[in-house]
Formats: C-alpha cells, sequence, structure tokens
C-alpha cells in the first residue's frame, strides 16, 4: 500500500515529547515547511516533485504537487481525517486514498485506510484498520486487520510494538504470520521539520517522522540471513531544521533520494 502522506511519502513519526538534544532552546513554534521537494537520481527511482504545503495557524490545511493534492480534517486540535487526490494533467482531481482516526484520551486509537472508490464500493474496495494500544509513555502495541469490503469482517494480517526514548522511536518490531521484522533507529540532536505541524504527533508511524532526524536504521528480518542498513545525512539551517538530506539505499553508498525543504 503506497504512502497517504504524499508529501512524506519518502521518510519517515513525529512525537510530542521533546528532546533534550542541541537546539532545544530553538522553539519557535511559527517554523513550518512551506515545501518539500523530492530528488532522485533515476527515474527507475521515483519522480521529482515539488510539495506545496498550506496551513491555518499550525494546522495543515493541504500538501499539492503537481500530480496530487492530500487535503487535512481536523477536530479540535487532532487529525481525523486525510484524503489524497491524484491530478491528471487538466487538472482533474481523483480520490485515490483516505484515512480516517479515532482518539482514546488524546491518544490515537484507530487508523482506518481506504483505497480504490467505484460505484460498486464508494467506501473503498480495499480496507485496512490499525489498532493501538499504548501501553505506557514509551510503548505501544499495535495489531493491523484487513476488512472486507462486504461482509465488513476483520482479518488480522500482522502485530507489533513501537518503543520510543527522548520522542524518538527506536525501535518497530512487526510481526506476520512466522516472519518478524524488526527495525531499530539513531538520531540526531537537531528539529525534525514536521515537528510543529498540530497533530502530527499523534499520527505514529504513519509518517515515520521522529522529534528528531533519523540518521540510520537497521532493518532484521528473520526470513533473510543478512540485515540492511539505510543511512541519512542532513544540511541544516541556523535554527537547527533541516534545508536537504540526502538518505542511502542498503547498501550504504547508492543515493536513493533527496529531499530539499523551504520555511
Amino acid at each position: 500500500m503506497k504512502k497517504l502522506l504524499l508529501l512524506f511519502c519518502a521518510f519517515t513519526l513525529l512525537l510530542t515529547s521533546c528532546s533534550s538534544g542541541e537546539n532545544s532552546s530553538s522553539e519557535d513554534k511559527s517554523i513550518l515547511p512551506k515545501t518539500i521537494s523530492y530528488l532522485y537520481p533515476s527515474v527507475n527511482l521515483g519522480t521529482n516533485t515539488k510539495n506545496t504545503l498550506t496551513y491555518d495557524g499550525n494546522k495543515i490545511v493541504s500538501s499539492i504537487s503537481p500530480i496530487s493534492k492530500v487535503n487535512f480534517t481536523y477536530t479540535g486540535n487532532v487529525i481525523t481525517k486525510q484524503q489524497l487526490f491524484d491530478v491528471d494533467s487538466k487538472g482533474l482531481e481523483t480520490k485515490d486514498m483516505e484515512a480516517e482516526y479515532t482518539y482514546e484520551n488524546g491518544k490515537l486509537k484507530t487508523r482506518i485506510t481506504r483505497e480504490s472508490f467505484t460505484t460498486k464500493y464508494p467506501n473503498g474496495q480495499y480496507i485496512g484498520k490499525t489498532v493501538y494500544t499504548h501501553v505506557s509513555n514509551n510503548l505501544i502495541s499495535y495489531i493491523d486487520y484487513k476488512v472486507d469490503p462486504d461482509t465488513k469482517n476483520e482479518t488480522k494480517i500482522s502485530e507489533g510494538t513501537f518503543a520510543y526514548k527522548d520522542g524518538n522511536l527506536i525501535e518497530d518490531k512487526n510481526v506476520r504470520g512466522v516472519v518478524t521484522s524488526t527495525r531499530t533507529y539513531e538520531y540526531d540532536t537537531k528539529n525534525n521539520p514536521l515537528k510543529n505541524i498540530l497533530g502530527l504527533d499523534l499520527l505514529l508511524k504513519e509518517t515515520e517522522i521522529s522529534n528528531n532526524n533519523i540518521l540510520k536504521i537497521k532493518r532484521v528480518d528473520s526470513d533473510l540471513p543478512n540485515s540492511s542498513i539505510y543511512l541519512t545525512s542532513y544540511i541544516y539551517n541556523d535554527k537547527g531544521f533541516p534545508t536537504k538530506q540526502t538518505s542511502l539505499a542498503g547498501d550504504g553508498k547508492t543515493v536513493e533520494y533527496e529531499i530539499e525543504y523551504t520555511y
């Protein structure tokens, strides 16, 4: 399933707690990304695109590129819906995906995604559901389900846990059948470019955004002999926010994509 949040699709979990690292003094909540551009070294890896973000205060309203548009709906200060539209060369918008969120005690409880909207399936042919349990401030468990669009029956497809430290995801463990996949994360001490967008801190791993910026991801799959290492480097502005990030593929050498930010 493709990422719903195209403006964040190439990377990355924004969490509510603040890091004690450097630049903690630069808590200027008005710093928000105005554009996010994705650059790929090869057309086989992706299409270069520039997303323009609009806001109502610190609430994100939309992210628009020449080929897509994402609209955000808030209830109070929490995001309760996202809708992704494909945009053709004539500007015609076609809904591609949507996600709806429910909360309990101010924390994310469920996420329901829908894809492939047709006359027969106006609410989506492909439906996924994730249920979260907040075990503690630093540990969240979840179960992923596939939902039958006709019967509404739910079938469990995987389960896992998120572990956090200093407002950053440090481990993501997922079990699907007999296969266990574990990702561990290392971070810098700078500001994540999306940290001031209201409500994203509650969406957990949907965008893999962190309080700080991911430097290294190690992935270990129980059915594969070797682990994969993904490295990312950054250029920062004087406020400690990235203006450019370069992410390498699993071989640790090949540039997979670059992202540029303006504020």
